[in-house]
């Protein structure tokens, strides 16, 4: 069973210009820890026994992080004090609500499945002769797409690169004639 997270996204949450975590992932404190991400800006615990609970008689700036923390917005803790604010009890995050499962129905005509057709255009008809040395290149792109190359890439090819294409590594034997 996985752990259940101590904090979820708030943000796009990007390390080494890579996307890490979009807004609603579980983010581990591991991580929050690691990329010195902000509790309250970032990221919000993800239930409210993840940051302790200051002492009731810690200093203001203990209880200001402590609510920033639960996603208190900033306004709203610079209104209190900091006996207002140690005698608040923090809120559950609750998970949002799921709707009722509604069935499904399938469409009455599915759509053709294209790949198939395009897979299929590709193996099937006559077999197709390796061509020579000084073939034009529609010859060459008709075996590459014979012998399993997408037409696009085939297309985009050029006759030098299509005669020294290794075929039977990339696509497999030839199929039989």
């Amino acid at each position: 069973m996985r752990p259940s997270p101590q904090y979820i996204a708030q943000q796009a949450i990007a390390h080494n210009g890579v996307r890490a975590y979009n807004p609603g992932d579980d983010v581990p404190e591991s991580a929050v820890n690691n990329l010195g991400l902000t509790i309250g800006v970032e990221v919000l615990p993800a239930h409210a026994d993840v940051i302790p609970r200051p002492a009731g008689n810690a200093k203001r700036a203990q209880w200001e992080a402590y609510w920033l923390g639960q996603g208190m917005p900033q306004a709203d803790i610079d209104e209190m004090t900091r006996d207002e604010l140690a005698a608040r009890e923090p809120e559950v995050i609750q998970p949002p609500e799921v709707a009722q499962a509604q069935p499904v129905t399938a469409a009455p005509n599915p759509a053709p499945d294209v790949i198939a057709e395009q897979a299929t255009d590709q193996t099937v008809g006559q077999p197709v002769e390796r061509p020579g040395q000084n073939a034009r290149k529609s010859d060459w792109v008709n075996y590459a797409v014979y012998r399993g190359m997408p037409r696009e890439t085939a297309e985009e090819s050029t006759i030098p690169q299509l005669a020294d294409t290794d075929y039977d590594t990339l696509f497999g034997p030839e199929p039989p004639q």
